[in-house]
């Protein structure tokens, strides 16, 4: 939920960075590319902090240095501490969301069940707190740096509060490695590399929505700026309801039909905003977008923890830096694009790449073949 939050926070301040340092879409990719490196940076790292300190440790010093860089970003000073502050922000996603799912893998291993969904849904439903409250308080007349601040007194108050009961270290630890690696330390099973590489392109459509669901609202439909964080709230609602809903549905259809039936709904929420020129369309599109999307990471993640030649945490560590990498950079990506052939042509590209996830997925899940 912590890093819902945080997260979700970043989406409507996007329209006000634009604005106050008076940059187009493409010079707003590049900024949005410190964060992308940010977490590239971290990626090293993330797998090694966790294994070696725990999850607790982990999450409550990225949380509270994920928290303060966003406070900086709010300030609105300059372009450049900006894209500082956005490199800290995209370390510590990687790093909090890598020990939250090793912590998450080790309960359903010590229970047997199926939760990363309900797991996943703490986060949506941080996103959907996050981006709920910043569009209220920026409805009501807040400046982002006051906006800010009370949506991170209550984030840090949830952090010291909600998370002391992560696991430690010695918990973590038990069964973590499946097998010895084949072809010496660095190998990387190619199961895990598909599976990452879904995970890019799914994060990717959710990175589109935050990043870019505001402007694309505000410049192709007319919507006022301080009301279009709640298209991006359209989104964490659906996602926040399908997930605490995943398990059970897991439970009745099974792996391979929620994550291929997912990206499916994906496409085609993405291709009802851009072809039906109407908000209310674009509202239940990104809804859409949020009931797809839900599930298919989640379930990913727990397929993937089963992949054999690789510890837990180093392949969670490799899926997830994927992962957030299309969070990240895509809306990088999106912002290139944008500038040239327009956002339409963006979100059409997003549905492309969520229509192959769905194809992929298909196959792979097809048996419980983890090599």
């Amino acid at each position: 939920m912590i890093i819902g939050v945080l997260e979700a926070a970043w989406a409507p301040l996007v329209p006000y960075v634009k604005n106050a340092f008076a940059i187009d879409e493409d010079s707003l990719g590049l900024l949005m590319l410190c964060s992308g490196f940010g977490s590239i940076c971290a990626l090293p790292l993330s797998g090694f902090f966790v294994n070696r300190y725990g999850a607790k440790k982990v999450i409550y010093v990225s949380g509270l240095l994920m928290a303060f860089a966003l406070l900086a970003i709010s300030l609105l000073i300059n372009v450049w501490l900006t894209g500082m502050m956005l490199m800290i922000f995209g370390g510590c996603t990687i790093t909090i969301d890598v020990a939250a799912n090793v912590n998450g893998i080790a309960i359903e291993r010590k229970t047997g069940r199926n939760l990363m969904s309900s797991f996943h849904g703490g986060y949506s439903l941080g996103t959907l707190i996050g981006a709920g409250t910043m569009s209220v308080l920026f409805t009501l007349g807040f400046i982002p740096k006051w906006a800010v601040v009370i949506c991170m007194v209550v984030t840090i108050i949830a952090l010291v509060l909600g998370c002391k009961d992560l696991l430690p270290k010695e918990e973590l630890e038990t069964d973590t490695t499946v097998e010895k690696p084949r072809k010496g330390k660095l190998y990387i099973p190619p199961m895990v590399v598909v599976v990452g590489l879904l995970c890019l392109i799914m994060y990717a459509s959710e990175g589109a929505v935050m990043g870019w669901s505001a402007i694309f609202v505000s410049q192709e439909r007319g919507i006022e700026m301080s009301m279009a964080g709640f298209f991006y709230t359209a989104f964490a609602v659906a996602m926040t309801i399908m997930r605490l809903c995943g398990d059970k549905i897991v439970d009745r259809l099974g792996q391979r039909i929620v994550v291929t039936g997912g990206a499916l709904f994906i496409a085609v929420g993405f291709m009802t905003v851009v072809l039906v020129d109407s908000a209310v369309a674009a509202v239940v599109g990104f809804a859409m977008v949020g009931c797809g999307a839900a599930n298919v990471v989640p379930q990913l993640v727990s397929f993937a923890a089963h992949i054999k030649g690789m510890a837990v945490h180093n392949i969670i560590s490799f899926i997830n830096a994927l992962g957030y990498s299309g969070i990240l950079l895509g809306p990088v990506i999106i912002g290139f694009v944008g500038k040239q052939y327009g956002l339409y042509i963006s979100f059409v590209g997003i549905a492309v790449s969520a229509l192959i996830v769905a194809v992929v997925s298909y196959i792979i899940l097809q048996t419980k073949r983890t090599m």
